[in-house]
């Protein structure tokens, strides 16, 4: 029997309740005020990425925000950062805002500490091991070619739909062994609501923990449910398959029948419902929105959509292969970059178990302290044009992708995060973003019909804050 949304809420509220520590006076690094803040945020005035974003133009190494009753810390120095989230990385705990997912996931990989963390980890990760990763290609461009095979020349689609469907079933077939492309619509829309209330968590009565029934907040619980329901359905059918006699590799059939030494089930139910979850969501969420952000950029910068091409031409065959994704460097560029200036993972967040002095300040145990990818990649302190969409600056010069080649200080560039806490899923996100972007590039060009610069939600991840209507065009 697994928990209710309101059984995990109430838990997220407890864990919330124990972070809130009586700190001692002490002096804080300069920052504006609190409250204009929060309710410039509240209030839409500007979203919290880009709020979080313009303060970098103060240049401090830490910028201290009084939201509410937390003290928040936001760090701008690559030193400060690496400090923090690796040096120090022990000495740190998830941060609350990521307490407030734990109605929709649970205690699973985004949202444990300590040794549920680390168990859980250590079972999951020979999923994403460079071998199996190598074997799941030819699954990513089957799915890749499904998703061409419905489209016409001509026809409008929402691309960030399109790219939420088709990660969706690249995550079904190779974590789960399963068919979830019917459960594409219902999942995007549900997952749509939950984030909407997740992005206006500022505050005591926006937050997703709120007591106040508001009729958003029932609409965020219902849809909660429905994500419950569908998890639930893929659950259910795993263990059918297992009692028919099924042997597979798969999430589902590792954590529904891996036993420890006394022969007893290693995973519980709830256990296997909320890695489930997370793997289900983060693991199509994020590379949904690398490749909508991808084709938004390669369709307002034409010169960079044919320098695309141009490799992808030279392919003889759709990549089915590692060894064809080693001949595609611009197309790892391109992904890149689209990942530098629009980070799915926003902003990280850590909340201090101890005393630590950072950068100079004295914070004591209990303030939470932030690093936002959207500030720190954007930063023109550290990347030329620095606004600018230039895949090239990520080719060195023989020609090959290197995550070195900008020449950034550590602690500046940080799409997945890092140290013990580093996405377990980079290599396959990376992976699956090339695939699905190669494969279909090949055929056709999407013409996206928004502005170059068009508003984005700052939920759990950044996602387009408007309809993505794209013009789909054979080439």
């Amino acid at each position: 029997m697994t928990s209710t949304v309101t059984e995990r809420t109430e838990r997220a509220r407890n864990i919330v309740a124990s972070m809130r520590v009586k700190q001692d006076p002490v002096p804080r690094p300069p920052g504006p005020n609190g409250l204009k803040a929060m309710w410039t945020m509240m209030a839409g005035r500007r979203a919290p990425h880009e709020f979080f974003g313009a303060l970098a133009a103060r240049h401090q190494p830490v910028v201290h925000v009084a939201l509410g009753a937390e003290h928040v810390h936001i760090l701008f120095s690559p030193e400060a950062i690496w400090d923090v989230f690796v040096t120090n990385g022990r000495h740190t705990r998830k941060s609350l805002g990521l307490q407030l997912t734990r109605p929709l996931l649970g205690d699973g990989l985004l949202t444990a500490d300590g040794a549920t963390h680390l168990r859980h980890r250590r079972a999951i990760q020979p999923l994403f091991h460079n071998k199996r990763i190598e074997g799941y290609i030819a699954d990513m461009t089957a799915a890749a070619d499904l998703t061409s095979g419905s489209w016409s020349d001509g026809t409008v689609i929402d691309v960030a739909h399109a790219m939420s469907e088709l990660t969706l079933d690249v995550i079904g077939r190779t974590i789960f062994g399963l068919n979830l492309r019917a459960e594409a619509q219902d999942m995007a829309q549900a997952l749509n609501t939950v984030l909407e209330g997740f992005a206006r968590g500022i505050g005591p009565l926006a937050s997703p923990l709120s007591r106040v029934p508001t009729a958003q907040r029932r609409r965020e619980i219902q849809a909660i449910e429905e994500l419950d329901a569908i998890v639930g359905q893929m659950i259910a059918q795993r263990t059918r398959d297992i009692g028919d006699g099924y042997v597979g590799s798969d999430l589902l059939t590792m954590m529904l029948t891996s036993t420890d030494d006394a022969g007893e089930a290693s995973f519980t139910a709830e256990e296997v419902r909320d890695e489930a979850m997370t793997l289900v969501l983060a693991g199509h969420e994020t590379t949904a929105l690398t490749l909508t952000w991808a084709w938004h950029l390669l369709a307002t910068n034409p010169q960079w959509r044919a320098w695309l091409t141009e490799e992808v031409d030279a392919l003889a065959e759709p990549p089915s292969t590692a060894d064809h994704l080693r001949q595609l460097p611009r197309t790892y560029a391109v992904v890149a970059e689209s990942m530098r200036l629009h980070p799915p993972a926003w902003i990280i967040g850590r909340w201090l178990d101890t005393d630590l002095r950072v950068a100079g300040w004295d914070l004591p145990r209990g303030s939470v302290v932030l690093a936002s990818q959207y500030a720190m990649h954007r930063d023109p302190r550290f990347w030329s044009d620095a606004h600018a969409f230039r895949p090239d600056r990520w080719l060195t010069g023989e020609g090959t992708f290197d995550e070195r080649a900008p020449r950034v200080p550590r602690g500046v560039w940080f799409p997945f995060g890092f140290g013990t806490r580093r996405c377990i899923g980079e290599h396959f996100a990376w992976t699956e973003a090339v695939v699905l972007l190669a494969t279909l590039a090949r055929r056709w060009e999407l013409d996206v019909q928004v502005p170059a610069d068009p508003p984005m939600m700052s939920a759990i991840t950044l996602r387009p804050d408007v309809p993505m209507p794209t013009v789909v065009r054979s080439r």
